[in-house]
């Protein structure tokens, strides 16, 4: 976490943002960043992306800029890898106020435009990801139904309907291919879409790019919170037999970034089949937003994104970049104890509650016991908890503050308070 070097590009006449950073393109120790920029000159509003590579000296080596006339202001954009050191960029360009259209281009390691092509007359797209396969067609995932688009490397269309993405996983996509043809995903999973309140995180490990028929599915969460992915990448890993999956438990709908109750990172490792080992909470004291998850080389990962706290300033939107890097086993490694006392193994919420009480345990504790003591000491609730999830009717407990401590015989010893409205 410490810095070791930074540096800033400045343009004044314009809105920049970085959206990817590629490394090793020529093979050697250089960066490419992939940025989208907004330029106003006088009334007219131009967009376009620009490809950038610099040296681990942050100098600059080679740029390109791909600027969008007036009518195509661009919406969104990602880039990726693909063979022989090329590059593939993609995004959506919005031609009128309803309709997003897709764009692709190729480019060479010198950034020079190989093809390039506006979808205008096929359906609608939002760029999910982009991979090479191994016949040199493309595989995308649209966010905005979802499914796959299959594109041959001329940018013609094959299909748009390539088939669907199983188990109607949408947005919020993780994605890591394990050879030229099958990938593991983990989406935003919904058991109705009636019911828009509830999400979960859902992971499938597809055999093929476009049956979807063919897949092992696992899924994590609850119907009575909203559980969401990490946005720009929830699933990673260096050894498939110990899995990543990343993202965030309790989020308030409508409220996702700000929200005024208790959140948490949530992080799970699973086996090459998708059957989870073991899962952590980090936070509970904020609203937490994991964002982004990548493994490490040690067997851990770094989870990245930000926190509010409503607490400390509840009108004031100030969110935090918050990252934390973790074990194999998914424990902070810090000689500070402030982040060791973020980890839970067991939640409750709500937390103010009311009349209900819901506990959540971690998978790796099949069996538990839960307690609870008002500020007296005196035991008011207590009860064995089998699984995963238990519910209590607090009705009868006056409006106060509780102690409550959650423990099992594998090592589970949960402590906090719960505060009841």
């Amino acid at each position: 976490g410490i810095l070791i070097d930074s540096t800033s590009f400045v343009n004044n006449d314009t809105s920049t943002r970085i959206i990817n950073v590629i490394k090793n393109l020529n093979n050697d120790s250089s960066l490419v960043l992939n940025t989208m920029f907004n330029t106003i000159i006088g009334q007219n509003n131009y967009s376009g992306f620009k490809i950038t590579n610099i040296d681990t000296n942050f100098s600059l080596l080679n740029e390109t800029v791909f600027s969008f006339p007036l009518s195509y202001p661009i919406i969104q954009l990602l880039m990726r890898k693909g063979s022989s050191n090329k590059l593939l960029v993609v995004g959506t360009t919005k031609i009128n106020i309803t309709s997003s259209k897709l764009f692709l281009y190729t480019l060479d390691n010198n950034f020079d435009s190989i093809n390039a092509k506006i979808f205008i007359n096929d359906p609608a797209f939002i760029p999910g990801d982009i991979h090479e396969l191994y016949d040199s067609t493309f595989w995308l995932v649209n966010l905005s139904l979802p499914n796959y688009w299959h594109i041959d490397s001329n940018l013609n269309v094959i299909s748009t309907q390539a088939g669907d993405v199983p188990h109607f996983l949408t947005g919020n996509y993780g994605i890591k291919w394990d050879s030229d043809t099958s990938f593991y995903l983990a989406g935003d999973y919904t058991f109705d879409i009636k019911r828009v309140t509830d999400h979960d995180i859902g992971f499938t490990h597809q055999f093929t790019p476009f049956d979807s028929t063919g897949n092992i599915f696992n899924w994590w969460g609850t119907i009575d919170t909203i559980d969401f992915p990490a946005y720009y990448g929830a699933l990673d890993y260096q050894n498939k037999d110990s899995i990543f999956i990343g993202g965030n438990k309790n989020l308030q709908y409508g409220n996702i970034l700000f929200g005024t109750i208790p959140s948490w990172y949530v992080l799970l490792q699973t086996d090459s089949m998708l059957n989870i080992r073991w899962e952590h909470f980090y936070g509970g004291d904020a609203c937490y937003n994991m964002t982004k998850l990548i493994t490490t080389s040690d067997g851990g990962c770094i989870m990245a994104g930000t926190r509010f706290d409503y607490i400390a300033h509840p009108w004031i939107h100030e969110r935090d970049i918050y990252i934390l890097k973790v074990n194999a086993e998914g424990l902070i490694t810090s000689t500070n104890e402030q982040p060791a006392s973020i980890v839970h193994d067991a939640i409750i919420y709500p937390n103010p509650g009311s009349n209900v009480l819901k506990v959540q345990v971690a998978v790796q504790h099949p069996e538990s016991f839960f307690k609870l003591y008002n500020m007296s000491g005196e035991l008011v609730l207590q009860s064995p908890i089998h699984g995963k999830t238990a519910t209590f009717n607090t009705t009868y407990l006056p409006p106060a503050t509780y102690v409550y401590t959650i423990t099992s015989k594998t090592g589970l010893n949960e402590k906090g308070k719960w505060v009841k409205q």
